[in-house]
């Protein structure tokens, strides 16, 4: 997790290059919830282009006085290209707008959650919703969770290509792909039930998948809520009869859908990041998915630009330059459902 965090992010007025720009791009890129909480694999010293590699092949034999490579399943290496995107943030902030809020704060005394200095709280709140931009472009840049398409009005973000528009590109090589038609339900016995799409997935995924014990299955946090509410209708249905009306309320328990609940499928752990695209269901180990940035070059930049003594505007200015990008290893190694109508 990142040393470089909202709270210790202290930035004056002024321009900042490379190092001395770190702690307040790094808040607002590493912040991000994905990132924050390490749900994909992040690198942080990307300059244009990084070699994401991948080792198969390695096979186990009888033990000889000779070097004998493993005929019938060879070691070997492949790669794939994370190329990120310049990525920038200009930001003009009314003063008069935060200034009562962050009065309000200071009044809490050793309470308050912001910074005694005002243009570094203005330049946090600016990283907070870069960092919310982060993450919805990393899942969902240039993709349509309605229907699939890399184009179109229903886009998530439009930064760079987020992990889905990858996904969808290499579908013809994808370990497992269900395409889905109409958005996910909580009716545990529809066709487009959350519990069928899990199963489908997990079923069929490669066994490479299956055995693997770091995989992950990747959900958004609606599809989580419809699946703990499937969940629960089934665990009455279990014990008390099928309920008269399964799509009422009523038909649920929250016995079954409170904080105590694993956040597991079939064993495998689920991850909610905050901006996975509604209707779909990921499968892999998170060594499969990328985030790359160039946040340890000098290629960064950052400027907090108080106008009020210059022109007399009570408006702060937040500008930020960075690269940010996303890149999937291995298609054959994921298993994946979408809706694609």
């Amino acid at each position: 997790m990142s040393l470089y965090k909202f709270a210790n992010a202290s930035i004056g007025v002024g321009n900042y290059a490379g190092e001395a720009a770190r702690p307040y791009v790094a808040a607002a890129i590493l912040s991000a919830d994905t990132i924050a909480n390490n749900y994909v694999s992040v690198m942080q010293n990307v300059h244009s282009q990084a070699q994401l590699r991948k080792f198969s092949g390695v096979s186990i034999a009888a033990q000889t006085c000779t070097f004998t490579p493993g005929a019938s399943n060879e070691l070997t290496l492949e790669s794939v290209t994370l190329t990120t995107s310049p990525l920038q943030v200009n930001e003009q902030v009314c003063n008069k707008d935060l200034r009562a809020t962050w009065e309000g704060m200071q009044m809490n005394g050793q309470n308050s959650p912001a910074p005694a200095d005002f243009t570094t709280y203005v330049a946090q709140y600016v990283a907070a919703k870069t960092a919310e931009a982060i993450e919805i472009n990393l899942w969902g840049g240039n993709f349509d969770p309605t229907d699939s398409s890399l184009t179109g009005g229903g886009i998530l973000g439009s930064s760079f290509d987020g992990l889905w528009h990858h996904i969808v590109d290499a579908q013809a090589s994808l370990g497992y792909d269900a395409e889905v038609a109409g958005a996910f339900t909580a009716d545990a016995d529809a066709t487009t039930g959350i519990l069928t799409h899990l199963q489908d997935v997990v079923n069929n995924a490669p066994s490479e998948i299956q055995s693997d014990a770091n995989a992950v299955i990747y959900l958004s946090r609606k599809s989580l809520f419809l699946l703990q509410r499937a969940m629960a209708g089934t665990a009455i249905e279990n014990v008390y009869g099928t309920p008269s009306n399964t799509s009422s309320a009523a038909a649920y328990s929250p016995t079954f859908v409170g904080e105590a609940r694993p956040l597991t499928y079939m064993g495998f752990p689920i991850v909610a990041a905050s901006g996975c695209p509604n209707d779909t269901v990921l499968f892999c180990n998170p060594n499969m998915v990328y985030f790359g940035t160039d946040l340890l070059t000098d290629h960064i930049n950052a400027s907090i630009l108080n106008l009020r003594d210059v022109t007399g505007d009570d408006v702060t200015r937040v500008i930020m330059q960075f690269s940010g990008g996303t890149q999937i290893v291995d298609a054959g190694s994921m298993a994946v459902a979408r809706r694609t109508s």
